[in-house]
């Protein structure tokens, strides 16, 4: 059986070209741009276009009649002024974004996605889609998981989810780690079922409970609540 390698890239501005060219990359953003996108889409949202700027998605925007296009997205973890949704999955209902395009703009999801745009395959992944994501990877032979970070640092809450994607496929698989994949993959190992536990010291994490966002946290630390696994359009940049 032929080892699948796993790479696991830390941060967004750790993307160097080479790491994602013609590889099927997974953008992991779990507190909170990629488990908005796949609750958005999965209450029916007809699909996610990320931008780098508020700037940017504003001038999107004007691509779409203005009954049909939402703007999404944070700055400072909070809502930008203007935009119709913050960065709060529990925004993103069926009621408010089935049948819409949503322009969402994040400080660290949005510009991971934008600096894997050389990739083969990008999917979006957090716990909320965890199984459904590893059926789809159990057939490629190398697979980066993304890890967006937090302002240009390392998050350990997308770093346990990148370990729980490895966990789960290595009991199919025969996996080839790079050491910081082998170092996520020991971690997460120590108590695999309780991740509050895991992530009780994480920066980012504890800096949205601050801020008032618990229930965030708890949902998006959810495992497997949905079993879609989106694709970016790597011409057009929009996700289904």
């Amino acid at each position: 059986m032929k080892n699948v390698k796993i790479n696991v890239i830390p941060y967004a501005a750790a993307a160097r070209p080479e790491l994602t060219e013609n590889k099927t990359v997974v953008v992991i953003d779990v507190l909170r741009a990629t488990s908005v996108m796949l609750t958005a889409l999965a209450n029916g949202a007809k699909e996610v276009v990320p931008a780098v700027s508020p700037e940017e998605a504003l001038q999107k925007s004007f691509l779409y009649n203005v009954e049909d296009v939402l703007l999404g997205g944070e700055r400072n973890a909070m809502k930008i002024e203007g935009f119709h949704l913050g960065n709060s999955p529990l925004e993103y209902t069926r009621e408010n974004v089935s049948g819409k395009t949503v322009i969402i703009t994040t400080t660290n999801g949005t510009r991971a996605l934008n600096n894997c745009i050389n990739a083969q395959k990008v999917y979006i992944g957090a716990f909320l889609n965890v199984a459904t994501l590893v059926e789809q990877l159990k057939t490629e032979e190398e697979v980066v998981l993304f890890c967006s970070g937090t302002n240009n640092n390392f998050s350990l809450d997308d770093g346990i989810c990148a370990a729980m994607i490895i966990d789960e496929l290595a009991k199919e698989k025969q996996l080839a780690l790079t050491d910081f994949s082998s170092l996520l993959l020991t971690t997460y190992r120590t108590n695999p079922n309780n991740l509050a536990t895991l992530l009780k010291d994480c920066y980012h994490l504890n800096l949205l409970k601050q801020k008032g966002f618990e229930s965030d946290v708890t949902f998006c630390l959810q495992n497997s609540l949905y079993n879609i696994v989106p694709q970016m359009n790597l011409i057009n940049k929009s996700i289904q």
